[in-house]
Protein backbone atom coordinates (compact mmCIF):
# COMPACT_ATOMS: atom_id res chain seq x y z
CA UNK A 1 0.00 0.00 0.00
CA UNK A 2 1.54 3.28 -1.16
CA UNK A 3 0.39 6.23 0.94
CA UNK A 4 0.89 9.60 -0.75
CA UNK A 5 -0.13 12.81 1.04
CA UNK A 6 -0.92 15.47 -1.58
CA UNK A 7 -2.75 18.77 -1.95
CA UNK A 8 -3.14 21.14 -4.92
CA UNK A 9 -0.28 19.61 -6.96
CA UNK A 10 -2.00 17.38 -9.54
CA UNK A 11 0.89 17.85 -11.99
CA UNK A 12 3.50 16.83 -9.40
CA UNK A 13 1.36 13.92 -8.20
CA UNK A 14 0.88 12.86 -11.83
CA UNK A 15 4.64 12.76 -12.42
CA UNK A 16 5.05 10.60 -9.32
CA UNK A 17 2.30 8.14 -10.22
CA UNK A 18 3.15 7.87 -13.91
CA UNK A 19 6.85 7.35 -13.22
CA UNK A 20 5.86 4.69 -10.69
CA UNK A 21 3.70 2.86 -13.22
CA UNK A 22 6.17 3.14 -16.08
CA UNK A 23 9.36 2.29 -14.19
CA UNK A 24 8.41 -0.16 -11.44
CA UNK A 25 8.60 -3.92 -11.84
CA UNK A 26 6.55 -4.61 -8.70
CA UNK A 27 2.93 -4.80 -9.85
CA UNK A 28 0.73 -5.63 -6.83
CA UNK A 29 0.16 -2.13 -5.53
CA UNK A 30 -2.67 -0.04 -4.13
CA UNK A 31 -2.20 3.72 -4.11
CA UNK A 32 -3.89 5.69 -1.34
CA UNK A 33 -3.85 9.42 -2.07
CA UNK A 34 -4.59 11.43 1.08
CA UNK A 35 -5.69 14.96 0.15
CA UNK A 36 -6.10 17.46 2.98
CA UNK A 37 -8.12 19.97 0.98
CA UNK A 38 -7.24 20.68 -2.65
CA UNK A 39 -9.40 23.33 -4.28
CA UNK A 40 -12.29 22.15 -6.42
CA UNK A 41 -10.42 22.51 -9.72
CA UNK A 42 -7.39 20.53 -8.52
CA UNK A 43 -9.60 17.96 -6.80
CA UNK A 44 -11.40 17.35 -10.11
CA UNK A 45 -8.05 17.07 -11.93
CA UNK A 46 -6.80 14.49 -9.44
CA UNK A 47 -10.00 12.44 -9.62
CA UNK A 48 -9.90 12.47 -13.43
CA UNK A 49 -6.22 11.49 -13.46
CA UNK A 50 -6.74 8.58 -11.05
CA UNK A 51 -9.70 7.35 -13.07
CA UNK A 52 -7.58 7.41 -16.22
CA UNK A 53 -4.66 5.62 -14.55
CA UNK A 54 -6.99 2.95 -13.20
CA UNK A 55 -8.44 2.36 -16.68
CA UNK A 56 -4.91 2.17 -18.09
CA UNK A 57 -3.98 -0.39 -15.43
CA UNK A 58 -6.86 -2.60 -16.55
CA UNK A 59 -5.72 -2.51 -20.19
CA UNK A 60 -2.17 -3.43 -19.12
CA UNK A 61 -3.49 -6.28 -16.95
CA UNK A 62 -1.63 -5.03 -13.88
CA UNK A 63 -2.90 -5.20 -10.32
CA UNK A 64 -2.89 -1.42 -9.66
CA UNK A 65 -5.61 0.03 -7.45
CA UNK A 66 -6.28 3.66 -6.58
CA UNK A 67 -8.08 5.19 -3.60
CA UNK A 68 -8.60 8.90 -3.07
CA UNK A 69 -9.20 10.07 0.50
CA UNK A 70 -10.29 13.71 0.45
CA UNK A 71 -10.26 14.97 4.04
CA UNK A 72 -9.97 18.78 4.35
CA UNK A 73 -7.86 19.67 7.38
CA UNK A 74 -4.71 21.59 8.29
CA UNK A 75 -1.50 20.08 6.97
CA UNK A 76 -0.33 17.29 9.25
CA UNK A 77 1.90 14.79 7.48
CA UNK A 78 1.70 12.32 10.37
CA UNK A 79 -2.10 12.40 10.55
CA UNK A 80 -2.40 12.03 6.78
CA UNK A 81 -0.08 9.00 6.71
CA UNK A 82 -1.87 7.43 9.67
CA UNK A 83 -5.22 7.96 7.97
CA UNK A 84 -3.93 6.21 4.86
CA UNK A 85 -2.44 3.39 6.95
CA UNK A 86 -5.82 2.73 8.59
CA UNK A 87 -7.35 2.22 5.15
CA UNK A 88 -4.47 0.20 3.72
CA UNK A 89 -4.94 -3.43 2.76
CA UNK A 90 -1.34 -4.25 1.86
CA UNK A 91 1.09 -6.28 3.94
CA UNK A 92 3.61 -3.45 3.59
CA UNK A 93 3.24 0.33 3.78
CA UNK A 94 5.25 2.67 1.62
CA UNK A 95 5.11 6.29 2.78
CA UNK A 96 5.88 8.33 -0.32
CA UNK A 97 5.99 12.07 -0.95
CA UNK A 98 4.07 13.21 -4.01
CA UNK A 99 7.24 14.92 -5.28
CA UNK A 100 9.20 11.67 -5.61
CA UNK A 101 10.06 10.53 -9.15
CA UNK A 102 10.92 6.91 -9.92
CA UNK A 103 14.02 6.33 -12.07
CA UNK A 104 14.80 2.60 -11.61
CA UNK A 105 12.71 -0.50 -12.23
CA UNK A 106 13.73 -2.82 -9.38
CA UNK A 107 13.68 -0.30 -6.53
CA UNK A 108 10.50 -1.56 -4.85
CA UNK A 109 11.47 -5.23 -5.15
CA UNK A 110 14.66 -4.41 -3.22
CA UNK A 111 12.86 -2.46 -0.50
CA UNK A 112 10.16 -5.12 0.01
CA UNK A 113 12.83 -7.84 0.02
CA UNK A 114 14.63 -6.02 2.83
CA UNK A 115 11.42 -5.43 4.79
CA UNK A 116 10.62 -9.17 4.67
CA UNK A 117 13.64 -9.96 6.85
CA UNK A 118 12.57 -10.43 10.48
CA UNK A 119 15.11 -8.00 11.95
CA UNK A 120 14.09 -5.09 9.70
CA UNK A 121 12.13 -2.07 10.87
CA UNK A 122 11.95 0.80 8.36
CA UNK A 123 13.59 0.66 4.93
CA UNK A 124 14.84 3.84 3.28
CA UNK A 125 16.03 4.79 -0.21
CA UNK A 126 18.85 6.98 -1.46
CA UNK A 127 17.45 10.29 -2.71
CA UNK A 128 19.04 12.49 -5.34
CA UNK A 129 18.32 16.12 -6.09
CA UNK A 130 16.35 16.26 -9.37
CA UNK A 131 18.38 15.81 -12.55
CA UNK A 132 21.62 15.60 -10.56
CA UNK A 133 23.64 12.73 -9.18
CA UNK A 134 23.94 14.72 -5.95
CA UNK A 135 22.94 13.22 -2.62
CA UNK A 136 19.94 14.48 -0.71
CA UNK A 137 19.54 11.49 1.61
CA UNK A 138 21.58 8.42 2.53
CA UNK A 139 20.15 7.92 6.01
CA UNK A 140 19.79 10.00 9.16
CA UNK A 141 22.16 10.24 12.09
CA UNK A 142 22.18 12.29 15.31
CA UNK A 143 24.48 15.31 15.42
CA UNK A 144 24.87 18.21 17.84
CA UNK A 145 22.38 20.21 15.74
CA UNK A 146 19.91 17.32 15.85
CA UNK A 147 18.94 14.49 13.45
CA UNK A 148 20.51 15.19 10.06
CA UNK A 149 20.82 13.66 6.59
CA UNK A 150 24.19 12.05 5.90
CA UNK A 151 26.26 13.28 2.94
CA UNK A 152 23.64 15.85 1.93
CA UNK A 153 24.67 17.81 -1.24
CA UNK A 154 27.70 15.51 -1.83
CA UNK A 155 28.18 14.39 -5.47
CA UNK A 156 27.35 10.70 -5.81
CA UNK A 157 30.05 9.94 -8.37
CA UNK A 158 32.47 8.40 -5.84
CA UNK A 159 32.43 6.14 -2.80
CA UNK A 160 32.57 7.81 0.61
CA UNK A 161 33.76 6.36 3.90
CA UNK A 162 33.14 2.63 4.26
CA UNK A 163 30.80 2.68 1.24
CA UNK A 164 28.20 4.69 3.08
CA UNK A 165 26.58 5.93 -0.13
CA UNK A 166 26.90 2.65 -2.05
CA UNK A 167 26.16 -0.23 0.36
CA UNK A 168 23.09 -1.08 2.47
CA UNK A 169 23.60 0.35 5.96
CA UNK A 170 21.86 0.02 9.31
CA UNK A 171 20.91 3.56 10.30
CA UNK A 172 19.37 5.33 13.26
CA UNK A 173 16.60 6.62 10.96
CA UNK A 174 15.53 7.02 7.33
CA UNK A 175 13.34 9.66 5.73
CA UNK A 176 9.59 9.23 5.27
CA UNK A 177 9.87 10.83 1.84
CA UNK A 178 10.24 7.15 0.81
CA UNK A 179 9.94 4.78 3.77
CA UNK A 180 8.73 1.18 3.64
CA UNK A 181 7.69 -0.85 6.68
CA UNK A 182 5.54 -3.86 7.45
CA UNK A 183 1.97 -2.73 8.09
CA UNK A 184 1.76 -4.82 11.25
CA UNK A 185 4.89 -3.25 12.71
CA UNK A 186 3.74 0.27 11.81
CA UNK A 187 0.55 -0.22 13.80
CA UNK A 188 2.34 -1.98 16.67
CA UNK A 189 4.48 1.11 17.36
CA UNK A 190 1.55 3.50 16.91
CA UNK A 191 2.35 4.95 13.49
CA UNK A 192 3.61 8.51 13.17
CA UNK A 193 3.30 10.89 16.13
CA UNK A 194 0.60 13.37 15.11
CA UNK A 195 1.96 16.07 17.42
CA UNK A 196 4.83 16.24 14.90
CA UNK A 197 2.95 17.76 11.99
CA UNK A 198 5.72 18.39 9.47
CA UNK A 199 9.19 17.05 10.25
CA UNK A 200 11.05 14.61 12.53
CA UNK A 201 7.98 12.37 12.72
CA UNK A 202 9.97 9.83 10.68
CA UNK A 203 12.92 10.12 13.06
CA UNK A 204 10.65 9.51 16.04
CA UNK A 205 9.07 6.49 14.31
CA UNK A 206 12.50 5.03 13.59
CA UNK A 207 13.58 5.59 17.21
CA UNK A 208 10.57 3.56 18.35
CA UNK A 209 11.43 0.81 15.89
CA UNK A 210 14.97 0.74 17.32
CA UNK A 211 13.54 0.50 20.83
CA UNK A 212 11.56 -2.50 19.62
CA UNK A 213 14.85 -4.20 18.71
CA UNK A 214 14.53 -3.70 14.95
CA UNK A 215 17.08 -2.34 12.47
CA UNK A 216 16.30 0.56 10.16
CA UNK A 217 18.06 -0.11 6.88
CA UNK A 218 19.17 2.44 4.30
CA UNK A 219 19.21 0.77 0.86
CA UNK A 220 21.71 2.77 -1.16
CA UNK A 221 21.13 0.50 -4.16
CA UNK A 222 17.69 2.12 -4.49
CA UNK A 223 17.80 5.63 -5.98
CA UNK A 224 14.90 8.07 -6.42
CA UNK A 225 14.61 11.73 -7.39
CA UNK A 226 13.06 13.99 -4.75
CA UNK A 227 11.66 17.36 -5.83
CA UNK A 228 11.96 18.48 -2.22
CA UNK A 229 9.31 20.13 -0.03
CA UNK A 230 6.44 20.54 -2.49
CA UNK A 231 4.40 18.04 -0.45
CA UNK A 232 5.04 19.44 3.01
CA UNK A 233 4.80 22.51 5.17
CA UNK A 234 7.46 24.53 6.96
CA UNK A 235 9.70 22.73 9.48
CA UNK A 236 9.94 25.93 11.50
CA UNK A 237 6.24 25.83 12.46
CA UNK A 238 6.84 22.81 14.69
CA UNK A 239 7.82 23.18 18.31
CA UNK A 240 9.73 19.91 18.02
CA UNK A 241 12.82 21.82 16.93
CA UNK A 242 13.69 21.46 20.62
CA UNK A 243 15.49 18.15 20.16
CA UNK A 244 15.36 17.43 23.88
CA UNK A 245 11.73 16.55 23.25
CA UNK A 246 12.76 13.83 20.79
CA UNK A 247 13.83 10.55 22.29
CA UNK A 248 17.38 10.87 23.57
CA UNK A 249 19.08 8.41 21.25
CA UNK A 250 22.67 8.64 20.12
CA UNK A 251 23.95 7.39 16.79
Amino acid sequence: SVIIPSKDHPDVLGTCLKSFMERTNYKQVEFIIVDNGSNEENKACIEEMLSGLEAEAVTKNTDWKYRYLYVPMEFNFSAMCNLGAKEAKGEYLLLLNDDIEIIEENWLDIMVGQARLPHTGAVGAKLWYPQEERIQHTGITNMEIGPSHKLVTFPDDRTYYFGHNTLPKDMLAVTAAALLVKTEIYHQVGGLDETMKVAYNDVDLCFRLCEKGLYNVQRNDVVLYHHESLSRGDDMQDEKLDFSQIRGQEG
